[in-house]
């Protein structure tokens, strides 16, 4: 007999023999289902032993409602950290750190490309190191005019800001990442990666 088990466990199945296994399959697990969903169902629970047995004609008093718990409200899972609120950004954080970039744009982008202006929302570090490091620009990338498509703010609380600028100079595009921080006198880029 267990001969026989071994050779019907170690035969291959044939391609016809699928669609009724599959079957086969599915009634079982639908069974097995069936039968849990009865067994947990087990009917009403048994009285408390304290409380005694009613007798015939006893007026039973209502049984108390359950107290319902209000329900919870989800709480959306957030990629943001939460800094504290005495650092949270105020939306006029956010619009005046923007305002600098911008303003520190104009400056920088016509410096990059070989024209004098005024560096300005800038700390007095990164300007000395912008007027040291002047770039050597050809004739041809000196008629170009760059300018901000985008300015995304990255982080922003309320003493410093990432800013994200994509430039369009007509022949390419390109992204600057611009650190700033609240200072007295107002927004200022700190740093800046091309």
């Amino acid at each position: 007999m267990l001969d026989r088990l071994r050779l019907f466990a170690n035969t291959p199945i044939a391609d016809g023999d699928r669609p009724r296994l599959f079957a086969i399959a599915v009634v079982l697990i639908l069974g097995v289902v069936a039968t849990l969903a009865l067994l947990d169902d087990a009917g009403p629970s048994p009285r408390p032993a304290s409380a005694p047995a009613p007798r015939d004609g006893d007026v039973q008093p209502p049984a108390p409602l359950p107290v319902l718990a209000p329900p919870a409200t989800p709480q959306v899972p957030s990629e943001e950290s939460n800094p504290p609120p005495n650092l949270q950004a105020r939306p006029d954080d956010i619009a005046r750190g923007k305002r600098a970039a911008r303003r520190f744009l104009k400056g920088y982008l016509a410096h990059t490309y070989g024209r004098d202006s005024k560096l300005t929302a800038a700390t007095p570090e990164l300007r000395a190191q912008l007027l040291r490091e002047r770039p050597r620009v050809p004739a041809t990338e000196r008629r170009r005019r760059a300018r901000v498509e985008l300015l995304q703010s990255d982080s922003v609380t309320r003493e410093r800001a990432e800013l994200l600028a994509v430039i369009d100079d007509d022949a390419r595009r390109y992204s600057i990442h611009l650190q700033l921080a609240n200072t007295p006198t107002g927004w200022l880029v700190t740093e800046l990666e091309r």
